[in-house]
């Protein structure tokens, strides 16, 4: 090869080398890649149900935006604000939040960091800020229909039925999956004239699954015959302790049947809230340059950001008039007229 050519092509290569964190538009203008972090309080992001469900809508806008991401998890309550600074100082564009623990940390860097956008997953900020999303999940409305189910197998297989719930803390994002359940069955009670018992407990952990499963192993010994097990690890002990006494479930945040195969024969359906929608759409808008600061993003039944899951092996064993009565109730609860008691 001619020198001349040669060094030509040592310059375009030494360029390319240089500038891994830009790539051209289709208008000719260098575009940034953003960094992205994900922060969460806990374990581990692969926790079969919310946390993972998280991870994979980052995962999937890293694929599709050509984004730089990162995830931090730590079980630590002290050092949420800290956490925050050390993605800031190292350039993130927008930082992602999961749960309310981090509210307090969020409204303060938000304040100090005013060119940079926060999402805020699971509660609504405490201070509106133009720089925060916060999204919402009306999980009550995915919650209310199962428990219509929930008790209409237990009528079927038990002369004393009941249904039950584990779940992790008495907090408003628990409750909501919880409190509706139990209105659900109280509605199929009511549209039959039945006599199905509710009854449940909360662990005052999201992360004890040995936990999960003594508590779920007192309410079937109490008469259960359907388990909700709503929070992370100890939800999840829950349904495996359903599992072992042969006993239905119902999972919760994601389609617990593919997430956590280990229980999928027990569970009837999981409510879910569709994090794959909801976030990925508040990533997609700050990708657009139209952030939607100061508001809050309710994902719920009629926007498809909440939904019960499908039936799987059970799909053969539950009478058809019964899943014609969720999809009514599911319409009613869209159109309004059917609310699922939730009022928090």
């Amino acid at each position: 090869m001619h020198t001349r050519y040669r060094f030509i092509l040592f310059i375009v290569l030494w360029v390319m080398l240089l500038t891994p964190a830009c790539e051209k538009s289709n208008d000719g203008d260098v575009e940034t890649i953003y960094k992205v972090v994900m922060l969460a309080s806990g374990t581990t992001f692969d926790d079969m149900a919310f946390l993972q469900s998280c991870k994979e809508v980052l995962e999937k806008a890293h694929d599709e935006f050509n984004i730089s991401v990162a995830y931090d998890i730590d079980t630590s309550t002290t050092n949420y604000l800290q956490r925050i600074n050390a993605y800031v100082d190292e350039g993130h564009d927008l930082i992602i939040a999961i749960g309310f623990m981090w509210n307090d940390a969020v409204v303060e860097a938000a304040s100090s960091y005013p060119h940079i956008d926060f999402v805020l997953v699971d509660t609504e900020l405490s201070v509106t800020k133009d720089n925060v999303v916060s999204v919402l999940f009306d999980v009550d409305e995915a919650a209310f229909p199962l428990g219509f189910l929930s008790a209409w197998w237990a009528d079927s297989h038990s002369t004393e039925p009941a249904i039950g719930s584990v779940g992790a803390m008495r907090i408003p994002q628990i409750r909501q999956f919880v409190e509706p359940y139990y209105s659900g069955a109280h509605y199929y009670n009511t549209k039959y004239d039945r006599l199905v018992d509710t009854m449940g407990v909360y662990a005052s952990t999201f992360f004890d699954r040995e936990l999960g499963k003594k508590l779920a192993d007192s309410l079937i010994d109490e008469g259960t015959d359907v388990i909700f097990g709503v929070g992370s690890e100890t939800g999840l002990g829950a349904l495996l302790e359903a599992k072992e006494r042969q006993k239905q479930a119902i999972g919760v945040d994601v389609d617990q049947y593919y997430s956590f195969p280990e229980v999928s024969e027990t569970l009837l359906s999981s409510a879910m809230k569709r994090l794959d929608i909801a976030i990925y759409n508040v990533i997609y808008l700050f990708m657009i340059d139209d952030f939607p600061g100061g508001k809050v993003y309710y994902a719920k039944m009629e926007n498809n950001g909440v939904s019960v899951a499908p039936f799987h092996d059970y799909e053969q064993l539950i009478a058809d008039s019964i899943k014609l009565e969720i999809q009514h109730i599911s319409s009613g609860i869209i159109d309004g007229s059917i609310s699922t008691g939730w009022n928090d």
